[in-house]
């Protein structure tokens, strides 16, 4: 059973302070748990609401692949729970270690990286990763002035595609550009201002694209470090894309040219 000592420390995962201090964040919903599960990730607890989820067997299995699993009331899981109507389970899981997988897709003679710098929106974040998982992007990299990885938000919005791709948290994206231009990448920016019709690019096989702010664009620093800035061309009167839209638009241009 759930001890208010284990209810307080699984509420206080969903502080950014508490899930850097502990490396741990909280997956909700059946479909991510799942996904975790397929991916191979360590799951250290897992809390179910035993009125929505009464099935013997179902709980059986997972008790498989989390070290404990806890049987808790649903209002202590709405208390944890980030979504306004909780599916009555979720779990405690590491930080992910992706930095080793990062290593071995820049040394790929063919590799398709996407850079966030400055996505500050959770439900763009979210989106992006999603789309990135679903065009096949080898890695994603997300520099530290965007939101967190692991910010509840994001991490379901993600719907479990999280685990599907190296995901990396980088401090020091200049450094991360710099090496990534000794291995033969060609860096391509989202920018406004003298920007190439993307109709016009042709992409390298070894590309970064470079997605920034939602408001702001990308930062002078970063943006110094592209070989080449897309725009993608406007037939209506709206004021800007997105940055996920931004990002799904020309990723589906990369795969499908």
């Amino acid at each position: 059973m759930l001890t208010k000592s284990k209810l307080t420390y699984i509420k206080n995962l969903l502080q950014k302070k508490h899930r850097e201090e502990e490396g741990k964040f909280i997956i909700e919903g059946w479909k991510s748990i799942e996904e975790a599960i397929h991916a191979g990730v360590e799951i250290e607890t897992i809390l179910y609401d035993e009125h929505r989820f009464a099935n013997f067997q179902v709980i059986n299995s997972l008790k498989r692949f989390a070290k404990e699993v806890l049987v808790a009331k649903a209002k202590e899981i709405d208390t944890i729970s980030d979504t306004v109507a909780s599916q009555g389970i979720l779990a405690v899981i590491p930080k992910l270690s992706t930095n080793s997988k990062l290593q071995s897709v820049t040394k790929k003679s063919s590799a398709l990286v996407v850079v966030l710098d400055g996505v500050t929106d959770p439900g763009n974040m979210g989106t992006i990763i999603r789309t990135c998982d679903w065009f096949g992007v080898d890695a994603l990299v997300v520099g530290n002035n965007s939101v967190e990885l692991y910010n509840p938000k994001v991490v379901r919005s993600t719907m479990g595609s999280l685990f599907h791709l190296p995901i990396v948290e980088e401090s020091n994206l200049k450094g991360f550009l710099e090496q990534s231009k000794t291995e033969k990448f060609t860096v391509y920016s989202t920018e406004l201002s003298n920007s190439n019709d993307i109709r016009k690019i042709v992409f390298s096989k070894k590309s970064i694209l470079i997605i920034g702010n939602e408001s702001h664009g990308i930062s002078k620093e970063i943006s110094s470090f592209a070989d080449s800035r897309i725009l993608i061309p406007q037939f209506g009167k709206a004021e800007s894309l997105n940055a996920a839209m931004a990002c799904g638009i020309i990723l589906s241009h990369i795969r499908l040219k």
